[in-house]
């Protein structure tokens, strides 16, 4: 699969099924959180994260695979900052902190706001963290991003041959009776990390059960000794957003409404 196709971008959308968008910043060793430390942390964010809540357990967003740090039973697994007015979310981990965004229901819910509101909220979090820290902050290690779209359908053949191009498709599924789960990820020569999951799934909305295909992309890279975390996730997106570009089909494009954009 050609992953590198060039395109225009930044990519715009009227009608994307996006649901689902977060950025991530994996540090190079955990931070010891503490209570004073969180209320710090929310402290600084209060203006735009007025809501905190202390998470039960490690949190892991899509396209991410679970993390392997262990916990003892007397440390603090982290917080999740809410309440801000475009619907992001902040988590803050011992090693891991996310930017993330979850679409809602009912006609006033806020839009999808963006990369850079993503990008912008994430490095607010990373400055305070290491702002209240009480050891030398670790650097980070490890930058990415995912975008979860659904598509309501029950026929997942004919959701691979409309939607998706022959670069994302795996022939054998094309006249499959039914698809549960197709899911690949790779490493190309420059180092960065791509990954696809189509699967089958029942989304709860409200009272109602709605079937349907879960797409989700992700893109993520090692940030190397001397080179800016920041540039490395702005690199992250753009790959990605050229990835989804190369990966769906031109009738995607069409019922999507794919436009150019500024912002």
């Amino acid at each position: 699969m050609n992953s590198r196709t060039k395109v225009a971008l930044p990519l715009n959308f009227r009608n994307l099924p996006l649901v689902e968008a977060a950025v991530r910043a994996s540090l190079e060793s955990p931070v010891k959180l503490t209570f004073r430390i969180l209320n710090a942390i929310l402290e600084r964010l209060r203006d735009e994260f007025p809501d905190q809540s202390e998470l039960p357990q490690l949190y892991v967003p899509p396209g991410i695979r679970d993390s392997s740090i262990e916990l003892s039973p007397h440390q603090i697994p982290g917080a999740v900052f809410r309440g801000n007015k475009d619907g992001l979310s902040i988590a803050v981990q011992s090693q891991v902190l996310v930017a993330h965004w979850a679409k809602r229901a009912g006609p006033d819910a806020p839009k999808y706001p963006r990369y850079r509101a993503l990008r912008d909220s994430l490095w607010r979090a990373v400055d305070c963290l290491r702002e209240v820290c009480e050891q030398p902050p670790p650097r980070i290690i490890v930058v990415n991003m995912s975008y979860v779209n659904f598509i309501q359908s029950s026929q997942g053949p004919a959701v691979l041959r409309r939607y998706f191009s022959g670069r994302a498709r795996l022939a054998a599924a094309d006249e499959a009776r039914k698809v549960h789960k197709l899911e690949a990820s790779w490493q190309e020569p420059d180092g960065i990390d791509l990954r696809l999951c189509f699967e089958h799934v029942t989304a709860k909305v409200e009272t109602e059960s709605i079937e349907g295909y879960r797409f989700t992309t992700a893109c993520g890279q090692h940030v190397s000794e001397g080179k800016s975390d920041r540039d490395a996730l702005d690199e992250v997106h753009e790959r990605l957003q050229g990835f989804f570009a190369d990966i769906i089909s031109d009738d995607a494009k069409t019922d999507w409404g794919l436009e150019r954009s500024d912002a």
